[in-house]
Protein backbone atom coordinates (compact mmCIF):
# COMPACT_ATOMS: atom_id res chain seq x y z
CA UNK A 1 0.00 0.00 0.00
CA UNK A 2 1.12 3.85 -0.79
CA UNK A 3 2.04 5.41 2.30
CA UNK A 4 -1.12 8.16 2.54
CA UNK A 5 -3.90 6.37 1.07
CA UNK A 6 -6.73 5.26 2.78
CA UNK A 7 -9.75 2.58 2.55
CA UNK A 8 -11.55 5.59 0.54
CA UNK A 9 -9.01 5.69 -1.88
CA UNK A 10 -8.54 1.91 -2.33
CA UNK A 11 -12.39 1.06 -2.43
CA UNK A 12 -11.86 -2.39 -1.88
CA UNK A 13 -8.88 -3.09 -3.30
CA UNK A 14 -7.09 -2.86 -0.10
CA UNK A 15 -8.30 -6.74 0.07
CA UNK A 16 -5.68 -7.51 -2.02
CA UNK A 17 -2.70 -6.45 -0.01
CA UNK A 18 -4.36 -8.23 3.09
CA UNK A 19 -2.23 -11.03 4.63
CA UNK A 20 -5.17 -13.40 4.60
CA UNK A 21 -5.72 -13.00 1.07
CA UNK A 22 -4.55 -16.68 0.11
CA UNK A 23 -5.88 -18.43 3.17
CA UNK A 24 -8.48 -20.92 1.59
CA UNK A 25 -9.14 -21.94 5.69
CA UNK A 26 -11.69 -21.32 7.99
CA UNK A 27 -8.79 -19.69 10.57
CA UNK A 28 -10.95 -16.21 10.79
CA UNK A 29 -14.07 -17.37 11.28
CA UNK A 30 -13.74 -20.00 14.00
CA UNK A 31 -16.94 -22.10 15.03
CA UNK A 32 -16.28 -20.81 18.61
CA UNK A 33 -14.37 -17.39 19.23
CA UNK A 34 -13.13 -19.47 22.47
CA UNK A 35 -10.86 -21.54 21.05
CA UNK A 36 -7.94 -19.58 21.97
CA UNK A 37 -5.26 -20.55 20.00
CA UNK A 38 -7.00 -20.46 16.55
CA UNK A 39 -7.32 -16.37 17.75
CA UNK A 40 -4.02 -16.31 18.79
CA UNK A 41 -3.11 -17.32 15.39
CA UNK A 42 -5.52 -15.38 13.33
CA UNK A 43 -4.66 -12.35 15.53
CA UNK A 44 -0.73 -13.13 14.29
CA UNK A 45 -1.68 -13.24 10.40
CA UNK A 46 -3.62 -9.82 11.35
CA UNK A 47 -0.27 -8.00 13.15
CA UNK A 48 1.44 -8.58 10.56
CA UNK A 49 -0.68 -7.45 8.12
CA UNK A 50 0.13 -3.80 5.94
CA UNK A 51 -4.03 -3.40 5.41
CA UNK A 52 -5.05 -4.39 9.31
CA UNK A 53 -6.11 -0.87 10.06
CA UNK A 54 -8.38 -0.57 7.08
CA UNK A 55 -9.87 -4.14 7.52
CA UNK A 56 -10.88 -2.97 10.84
CA UNK A 57 -12.68 0.30 9.84
CA UNK A 58 -14.13 -1.57 7.03
CA UNK A 59 -15.36 -4.54 9.42
CA UNK A 60 -16.86 -1.77 11.99
CA UNK A 61 -18.52 0.67 9.01
CA UNK A 62 -20.00 -2.66 7.41
CA UNK A 63 -21.22 -4.04 10.76
CA UNK A 64 -19.48 -7.31 10.08
CA UNK A 65 -20.68 -9.23 13.53
CA UNK A 66 -18.55 -12.56 12.11
CA UNK A 67 -14.98 -13.21 12.25
CA UNK A 68 -11.82 -11.89 13.03
CA UNK A 69 -11.35 -8.23 11.27
CA UNK A 70 -8.48 -6.22 11.70
CA UNK A 71 -7.24 -8.40 14.73
CA UNK A 72 -10.32 -8.26 16.72
CA UNK A 73 -13.00 -10.97 17.42
CA UNK A 74 -16.30 -10.10 17.05
CA UNK A 75 -16.53 -9.02 20.56
CA UNK A 76 -13.84 -7.11 20.52
CA UNK A 77 -15.36 -5.09 18.13
CA UNK A 78 -18.84 -5.03 19.45
CA UNK A 79 -16.56 -3.02 22.50
CA UNK A 80 -14.87 -0.72 19.75
CA UNK A 81 -18.04 0.34 18.08
CA UNK A 82 -20.07 1.39 21.18
CA UNK A 83 -16.70 3.15 22.47
CA UNK A 84 -16.89 4.81 18.95
CA UNK A 85 -20.61 5.51 19.23
CA UNK A 86 -19.93 7.39 22.40
CA UNK A 87 -17.22 9.42 21.22
CA UNK A 88 -19.37 10.66 18.66
CA UNK A 89 -22.18 11.37 20.70
CA UNK A 90 -19.86 13.09 23.34
CA UNK A 91 -18.57 15.11 20.87
CA UNK A 92 -21.94 16.50 19.15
Amino acid sequence: MIKGETLLDLGQEWREFAACSDRTDDLFFPSNESDISMVRVAKAVCQSCPVQEECLQYSLATGQTEGIWGGLTSRERRVARRKRVSTIRRAS
